[in-house]
Parts: structure tokens; sequence; C-alpha cells
């Protein structure tokens, strides 16, 4: 038992940021004094000695109401520990983005808090997580059923989790447990909880994923080692058994093999960002987006993805040493699938 006192503060759009919530304060402790509020129930954060903001995501980055929250009591707000969590979607933090016009982004879990960490830059959350979430699809306002219908249309199938399913969801247990054991670590000086699989009741059910048809799993997966070719672009993602900073080296090396400028674009302490680039057969200069990433749910492995977003007819040239690459980085038993 710890004399600190918490608060969890939240705003959910269909009940899956208030699973957690729940789910986080027994994680934590019930002998631990945390307070589970929704934002518009709270009007002082000032009681509290540290404070965990929860949400949910749009457009691929906290919902306005978070914002909206933290800008209220920001200045009390940057005297306490703080954490940041949220339920998404898209929980790869190995992802890059690539649209038509704008430039090519990180995406996926974590990298939603993008744009709060450089907004509130006086806030410094000891540690933030994205655990994923749950989507009931026909009980979505229209404006998100026409967004998940869009999405269907435009994004490759293998992205889109939720097809024939009623209820659909992508959260993973581990993310929660280490987000909850971060929280009694390093905020509250407590051992972690050892028996975290005994509270997973807070968000499994028995809930279909599909009325009609039982045998469909409504938590969908996909697979870490895939390699694919489309006109949009060509993508490998694999993982090895190797750190985040030996990946990197690793890199170093694959570039200067094959005389491609390799720069680093983000780096923070779960993933790093790179960009190879190289003229193929005296054209115009390619790039191979690159990120490697640590993953909670499989330990002591680092996963690693490569994309090249050029038409087929130029890219030929960075499809090989993409394989390269993977031939490289899975060398001297590195290699897991």
């Amino acid at each position: 038992m710890t004399e600190k006192k918490g608060l969890i503060a939240y705003e959910t759009q269909y009940g899956s940021v208030a699973d957690v919530a729940y789910w986080l304060k027994a994680l934590i402790g019930i002998e631990n004094h945390v307070d589970v509020k929704k934002y518009n129930q709270i009007i002082a954060v000032e009681p509290y000695d540290y404070v965990i903001i929860g949400g949910y995501t749009r457009w691929e980055k906290p919902h306005k109401t978070t914002y909206d929250f933290i800008e209220r009591f920001h200045d009390e707000l940057a005297k306490k520990e703080l954490a940041y969590f949220l339920t998404c979607g898209e929980i790869d933090e190995t992802l890059v983005m690539y649209m038509p016009g704008r430039p090519v982004h990180q995406t996926g879990g974590r990298s939603y808090f993008m744009d709060v960490l450089k907004k509130f830059p006086k806030l410094k959350p000891v540690t933030i997580r994205a655990f994923g979430g749950r989507q009931v699809n026909r009980f979505l306002n229209r404006w998100d059923s026409v967004t998940i219908r869009l999405l269907q249309k435009t994004a490759p199938p293998y992205k889109i989790g939720w097809t024939g399913l009623d209820m659909w969801e992508s959260l993973v247990p581990e993310r929660v447990e280490a987000f909850a054991n971060d929280i009694r670590t390093k905020i509250l000086s407590l051992p972690p909880q050892k028996d975290v699989a005994n509270y997973r009741g807070f968000w499994k059910s028995l809930q279909p994923g599909n009325l009609t048809d039982k045998s469909k799993d409504k938590l969908s997966t996909r697979p870490w080692t895939a390699t694919r070719s489309e006109k949009r672009g060509y993508s490998t993602r694999l993982r090895i058994k190797a750190t985040i900073d030996t990946t990197a080296s690793l890199l170093e090396d694959w570039a200067k093999q094959n005389g491609m400028e390799l720069k680093e674009e983000n780096k923070t302490f779960y993933n790093k960002y790179f960009i190879a680039t190289k003229k193929y057969n005296g054209g115009k200069a390619l790039s191979v987006h690159i990120v490697i990433a640590e993953v909670i749910e499989d330990p002591g492995n680092t996963h690693i993805a490569l994309n090249c977003y050029a038409k087929p007819a130029i890219r030929e040239g960075a499809e090989e040493d993409i394989k390269k690459a993977g031939t490289l980085l899975q060398d001297e038993g590195r290699k897991i699938d």
C-alpha cells in the first residue's frame, strides 16, 4: 500500500476506455487510492499525486476531448507525475503511413501520442501505452460507420481486421498489464503485480465476433513476419533476436554495403525510424522507410518493417536491397520465423 493518491481521468466513445480504466485500477491495487473519473466529472486535479490520462483515437491522434482536458488543467498537471494511455484500432508500432500528397509518417500504437507530446512539452509522462481496443460495428455512429466503409475500400485488406465481424477486437492484454506495472514500480515504488492474468475478466467476455457464425474470432492478429508486393508499395516485416541498438547497427552495415544513405528520422524509447535513399540505374532516388521497435508481448526481440512506396516498374532495385536487409538481419542465429 502507498500513501500516494491517483486519478485515472478518461473519456470513452463506445465503452472500451472505461473497461480499461477500471481494469487498471484493479491492477494498480484496490488497496491504493485511485479515483476513476470521466473528464466531465473532474473539477480539480490538485488533490492527486499522479494522474493517468486515458482516451481514444481519431485521425491518428487522441480525440479532441483529451486535448481539452490537458489544456484545462495544464499548469497543475505539469506539477504531477503523469501517464498516458489510449485505446485504438492499430497497434503495430513499426508502421508508417503513405498517402498521396502527404509526407510518409509514423503511425499506430504509441505513435498516436506524438502530436500530444509535441504540443505539451512541459508535461513529462512517466509511461505511455496504446493497447488496441474494441469495435462493435452495428452500434457505431454514422460518421464512424462511413469511415470504416471508406477504409474497407481504400486500405489493403490485411489491415482491415473487422471484415465479416459484428464485434472486432485488437487489444493486447500484456500492454495493459505492463502499463499498470509501470505505474506500480515507477510512480508508487511498489513491486509489479504478479498475477496479472487473473484480472483479464475486466476485458474478456463471452460476446461473439459474429452473431451467425460463432467460429469467427473477434480478436484479429497479423503475422509478425510477412512480405507484400502491391501496386502501392513493397514491404517486409520481420522480427529478430536482438536489441534495438544492435538492429540499428546492422542496418547501418546494410546501408554501407549497398551504397545507401541512411538517416535517422525519429527516435523514441521504444522505436526508431530511418529513411534509406539510393539512386537506381541513374534514375530518381528512391526511399526505403524503416521502423524498428520493441514489442512488450514479444520480449527480447526487435520487430522491423521496411517499406518502399514506389511503383513496381521502378522499384526492383529497392526490393532487392530490402531482401538483402532481411538476410543480414536474420543471419547468425537471429532469425525467429
